[in-house]
């Protein structure tokens, strides 16, 4: 993931990025997004995303990660020439929200086309490096060995689509990665063609080679993705995989695209049973456009994201359920963590599972502790041993039992000495002292004494 948040920096505008079920996060989408250019990712079965809006060929307009997006569900049933069927459901995400342009069908199709990047694959090790490893022994030969490889294979792509581009109705599937290598080793070879002079740039040898060899129209196929290795003995097939094993034709192949089931992604509001306390009043339910913020920066914490969306609303309180639609969350974990928070004073509770920010400058934490606050405290009688309720009432930020676990520990890490049970004293060669922070900071000791 780290290396693919690397390269998003070199999407422009007019691309669109394919990704499979791997690359299903929140900081990947967001990057996508950032670039401005299109995403079309599977995310895993695990994500639910909210309905917005239903929209007329079966997708429905959701958010995820604060990034207005398209779902689209789809069930695809393939028939082989064999004449067996294999089916498999595909949920997939796609900034593209305009469904007239982008039909659901021809999202589903164009996302068949990312298993490509394994003929760039092969074309790499076995045609160009012709199965050999990499000839470089240190860091700086292999990158400029890639490198080297890499601009190579995309100058042939790019002459490979300008002489494609010059036949009618030709796919860029059906040339000959072979065939342009071998004519462009030629030119260099010669010493003569090597770059083609202006004007002549569909006529040169890599053009007429590529044109002089087009592959037939690729057929549709089917095979299930294993792991080959030459050091296991048994095949690594998964249980649920009912995928031939050896590529087949398709001759039939079915999509099915699925409407979402829900109208909307929060539940209506309901009365208070009778003789109990009636509800807080409740807000109106949520709309799309309420569920639409601002793209919330990447790289950010749940916390960082929290903050973002209930900012795009100050004075709203926010329910636990629309924060985990709009965030795309669990809702039980993001509740235990908002109650957490509250205590923290972070945000305010209002009513049950209800939270808004606090009004002003946030608040000293009343749960923060800091090695460097009780070293500074028990240096002030660096020879007496102290117990953590006297520590507890200097500090006035934490509770004496919580105090006493930071506190033993630290003495596991030698920055302090246990003398009896909850009872400590700095170490016969004090610790260095640590400039002060802020006590709504949180921190993990990792010193040890000289």
């Amino acid at each position: 993931m780290e290396a693919a948040l690397q390269l998003v920096g070199h999407l422009r505008q007019d691309m669109v990025a394919l990704a499979d079920r791997g690359f299903d996060a929140n900081a990947f989408i967001r990057a996508v997004h950032a670039s401005r250019a299109a995403l079309l990712l599977r995310i895993c079965s695990s994500r639910r995303p909210a309905v917005l809006q239903a929209l007329a060929d079966g997708s429905f307009l959701s958010v995820i990660a604060g990034v207005p997006v398209r779902v689209i569900a789809a069930t695809v049933t393939v028939t082989c020439a064999d004449g067996s069927t294999h089916r498999g459901e595909y949920r997939l995400v796609t900034t593209l929200t305009d469904a007239r342009r982008h039909p659901a069908e021809d999202l589903l199709a164009l996302y068949h086309q990312r298993w490509e990047i394994e003929v760039t694959f092969l074309a790499i090790r076995h045609t160009m490096l012709r199965g050999r490893v990499l000839r470089s022994g240190d860091p700086q030969g292999l990158r400029q060995e890639m490198w080297a490889l890499l601009t190579v294979h995309q100058l042939l792509r790019m002459a490979i689509l300008d002489a494609t581009d010059a036949v009618p109705g030709c796919d860029p599937d059906r040339a000959c990665f072979t065939a342009a290598l071998v004519a462009a080793r030629d030119s260099v070879t010669r010493g003569a063609a090597i770059v083609p002079d202006a004007g002549s740039e569909l006529t040169g040898p890599i053009t007429a080679a590529v044109t002089g060899a087009l592959l037939p129209p690729r057929r549709p196929r089917i095979s299930a993705r294993t792991v080959k290795s030459v050091s296991a003995r048994y095949g690594h097939r998964r249980s649920d995989e009912d995928r031939p094993c050896v590529s087949t034709p398709v001759t039939a192949l079915d999509i099915i695209v699925h409407f979402p089931q829900q109208d909307t992604p929060v539940p209506a509001p309901t009365a208070a049973p009778p003789g109990r306390n009636p509800a807080p009043q409740q807000d109106p339910p949520v709309t799309a456009q309420t569920l639409l913020p601002p793209a919330v920066p990447m790289h950010t914490s749940r916390l960082e994201d929290v903050l973002a969306a209930m900012g795009t609303a100050p004075e709203r309180e926010w329910r636990a359920i629309e924060l985990a639609t709009l965030l795309r969350l669990d809702r039980g974990d993001l509740t235990g963590e908002l109650i957490r928070w509250s205590r923290r004073q972070i945000l305010i509770k209002t009513g049950p599972a209800t939270f808004k920010i606090p009004d002003g400058p946030p608040q000293p934490s009343k749960l923060a502790v800091h090695p460097e606050d009780v070293l500074a405290v028990m240096a002030t009688d660096p020879h007496r041993p102290w117990h953590a309720r006297e520590i507890t009432a200097a500090l006035n930020t934490v509770k004496h039992s919580t105090l006493a676990q930071h506190l033993s520990a630290w003495a596991r890490k030698n920055l302090l000495v246990k003398t009896a049970p909850a009872t400590y004293r700095l170490p016969e060669q004090p610790v260095p002292a640590a400039p002060t922070r802020p006590l709504a900071a949180t921190n993990t000791p990792t010193r040890r004494a000289a």
